[in-house]
């Protein structure tokens, strides 16, 4: 004689029947909030840890934006303001004075002179080495990334004509000398003994002192370059200021590490919150509508809301916040480039929320339409 499983009790039943719906409907309202974070989380891991995409990105920027020449000018404007502020004089000044030459440039010159001195090879090669060594670094034994620009290539394309003709850009942009300007380039010049250098005034003389004067410029910007090394090495540089306060090095990489590994993987937790709804509660289409239509729309619309708002959120939080501090004339630039990484973060997440809301719409007239189809039987009293 064998002994007959026994079944559950319809009490034991309804009982469990219970507990597995209330069960998933507390996963689905979770996953009406882990999906659109899931999914923010993922294109996030999916730009910022794309090595190649970032470079490019960076690469563009360097070589066919207005980045470098925007930063020169601000310099030039700060230079000029100090000049006017401090009223500088230069006599004393024992060398033509660069930096005071860079004061009256704007961005047309800055242009102009990035196309004579910076080649697309030059900072293409300053972008990929620097991308290279700090991504390499996440998963090194190292410190600090190992970055090293090498610089020889800049110097002789300045140690040529090339600086020549930026010299002369910048040199075309002093004002003409006045006349007591001449008087004191020639009163000091009058105090030395015959045969020793003196500082022209900041302003472009005739001749017969024009050759000479843009002369003097030439020599000065190739004694500057003289002392420039052929390769910099970036990596001493963060060394000798990692341990200035702050998160260190070896804890960054960390954090890091497990940014990217939560990020790669972030795509799961959606997945899994469905599959444990399905398990618990779906037994036919219009259940698989009837649990998962609603958390899907909801999570899909709230994953809407970033992805069409983001470049007024984005704009107005860097305004009020982190670049608050940040130059006018330069503010523009990185709202821009931060705009273009945002870009690729949320313009997949719109394209990927429209995608869930559509299906979660399916789901949802599948139900009704079967439910309208089998209508359940009207309880006798």
């Amino acid at each position: 004689m064998t002994n007959k499983p026994t079944e559950p009790k319809p009490a034991e039943k309804k009982g469990s029947s219970i507990i597995a719906k209330l069960l998933a409907l507390l996963i689905a309202l979770v996953l009406m909030l882990a999906l659109p974070a899931s999914l923010l989380a993922f294109d996030l891991w999916r730009v910022v840890f794309n090595p190649p995409l970032i470079k490019a990105l960076l690469t563009d920027e360097v070589v066919n934006s207005d980045l470098i020449p925007i930063a020169l000018e601000w310099f030039s404007d700060q230079r000029a303001q100090q000049r006017v502020a401090s009223g500088e004089a230069l006599t004393g000044v024992d060398e033509p004075d660069i930096v005071l030459l860079m004061s009256f440039l704007d961005r047309d010159d800055w242009r102009a002179i990035k196309k004579e001195a910076l080649t697309d090879e030059f900072l293409t090669h300053l972008v990929s080495v620097t991308v290279d060594g700090t991504y390499g670094w996440i998963d090194s034994a190292g410190r600090v990334p190992q970055i090293t620009w090498d610089l020889k290539p800049f110097v002789e394309r300045v140690n040529s004509e090339h600086g020549v003709n930026a010299i002369t850009i910048a040199y075309d942009n002093l004002p003409p000398c006045k006349q007591e300007e001449i008087d004191d380039y020639l009163y000091r010049l009058s105090l030395v003994p015959p045969g020793t250098e003196i500082l022209y005034n900041l302003c472009e003389f005739p001749d017969p002192w024009h050759e000479d004067q843009v002369t003097d410029y030439v020599n000065a910007l190739f004694a500057v370059v003289d002392n420039i090394p052929t390769e910099f090495a970036l990596t001493e540089v963060l060394a000798g200021v990692a341990d200035q306060g702050g998160v260190g090095p070896e804890a960054l990489k960390q954090q890091l590490r497990l940014i990217r590994l939560l990020g790669g993987i972030a795509w799961a937790l959606p997945l899994v919150l469905v599959l444990l709804v399905v398990a618990l509660v779906v037994r036919s289409l219009p259940s698989l509508g009837r649990w998962l239509g609603v958390p899907l729309l909801v999570g899909g619309l709230i994953a809407l809301l970033p992805a069409l708002a983001y470049k007024y959120v984005i704009t107005n939080v860097l305004a009020a916040g982190l670049l608050s501090e940040t130059p006018d004339l330069i503010r523009p630039e990185v709202v821009r480039i931060i705009g273009r990484v945002a870009d690729a973060i949320f313009q997949p997440l719109l394209i990927q929320a429209v995608v869930i809301v559509l299906v979660a719409v399916v789901l949802m007239v599948l139900q009704m339409l079967t439910d309208r189809k089998n209508p359940k039987p009207a309880k006798t009293a």
